[in-house]
């Protein structure tokens, strides 16, 4: 059954929530009406917010073990992080990592991705993955200034050259769709030209950069913050620095972690007032996956290293969509738009994914008023199920 209806669910869209069916047709929506025709093949979303898969720009691990997990929490794209490493060693971990991430075929599908109802059984779509989709890779690094490392190993850190961009593009054979650069080293300002114009969203953080300098990189070409407030000078009345940047210039999107131990709830509150939805971008910056062989340690669900740095969250978005309410004062709408939309302009592919509209991928998530994830969709195949729809 690849051509069905989801009706009696609450749509999320930009505009607010609405009643409404959604027919699905080859892996897209196909159409979007008040309500599904007599005799249509029909999934009964009841007490169901239905929304478009959420993307996640910052998360940490193994893309195969990333998809099989990120769909139980609403995640049906993101991209995987790599931080700082020995040169050698990162064009190693760049291309395996790459080969991991693969076209999108992950084929490892959850136990629990069974159908919704009976007549849903067969709503796949062939050869669409059994998870979230791998969309690249993010380099948090090493393009990084050592002095604003935070937990990531400053030691690998340094500025950017023209022989290195190239060889962790070769590497990543094209995958590297993010890159976190600090704008104030030296040959940045080519770095972050050469990563745009060769694909990749450039993003600034992990640095020190004053206004002044975060306005050339903009200019340049940079259009993200990563993990704004964390990683950089906090805000100064009369001293400009990136954050001031990431605030208010509307060119930025700015990437944060609403776990409520990276950002207080005030400060994400701020952040949204001065961005809006369309300025922000929900991410994890997850570490559930890698903490043990970093030797972080968890509290308060957050992860630190032994010296007590934070170094990590153990949110999931659909964590993250519930604090934008709940702590951030968003809307559903809003906050739904700061985990799909948002972050599928940044890497270029808000026309067919983050979307719940006509010809999108339906890449959807259904959750319940207590922010539960009931099922999560993937190319219109049903990849994961939380609870069954009544």
């Amino acid at each position: 059954m690849n051509d069905f209806w989801l009706t009696h669910g609450k749509l999320v869209t930009p505009g607010g929530v609405i009643d409404g069916a959604v027919r699905i047709a080859r892996g897209r929506i196909a159409a979007i009406r008040s309500r599904a025709p007599r005799g249509a093949r029909t999934i009964s979303c009841r007490g169901v917010f239905v929304a478009p898969g959420f993307i996640d720009l910052h998360v940490w691990g193994d893309p195969r073990i990333i998809s099989r997990d990120a769909v139980k929490s609403g995640t049906t794209a993101f991209v995987t992080t790599i931080g700082p490493e020995p040169p050698v060693q990162l064009l190693h971990s760049v291309a395996e990592r790459a080969r991991a991430a693969g076209p999108g075929t992950h084929r490892a599908r959850h136990p629990a991705a069974t159908s919704m109802v009976d007549a849903s059984r067969d709503a796949t779509v062939p050869g669409v993955p059994d998870g979230a989709r791998c969309l690249g890779l993010h380099l948090e690094g090493p393009f990084l200034n050592p002095a604003r490392a935070g937990a990531l190993p400053s030691r690998w850190m340094h500025r950017p050259t023209a022989p290195q961009r190239q060889a962790l593009a070769r590497a990543a054979g094209g995958r590297v769709k993010l890159i976190t650069i600090a704008p104030e080293l030296s040959g940045a300002m080519d770095a972050i030209r050469w990563w745009t114009t060769h694909g990749a969203a450039v993003s600034l953080g992990h640095s020190a950069a004053d206004l002044a300098t975060a306005e050339r990189a903009i200019r340049a070409g940079a259009r993200v913050a990563t993990h704004i407030f964390n990683a950089m000078p906090p805000w100064h009345h009369r001293h400009g620095s990136l954050l001031d940047a990431a605030l208010t210039d509307p060119r930025l999107t700015a990437m944060v972690i609403a776990d409520g131990r990276h950002v207080s709830p005030s400060a994400l509150r701020l952040l949204m007032r001065a961005k809006g939805a369309a300025g922000v971008a929900l991410v994890t910056d997850s570490v559930r996956h890698q903490h043990r062989a970093w030797k972080l340690h968890a509290r308060g669900g957050a992860y630190y290293t032994r010296r007590g740095t934070l170094a990590g969250s153990a949110l999931t978005m659909i964590g993250a969509v519930r604090n934008a309410v709940a702590l951030g004062g968003a809307s559903l709408s809003e906050a739904v738009q700061m985990a799909s939309g948002t972050p599928a302009r940044v890497l270029g592919v808000h026309r067919r994914r983050g979307r719940l509209s006509v010809g999108a991928r339906a890449d959807l998530v259904g959750f319940d008023r207590n922010f539960f994830v009931r099922w999560t969709m993937v190319d219109g195949a049903i990849v994961y199920r939380g609870a069954r729809v009544s």
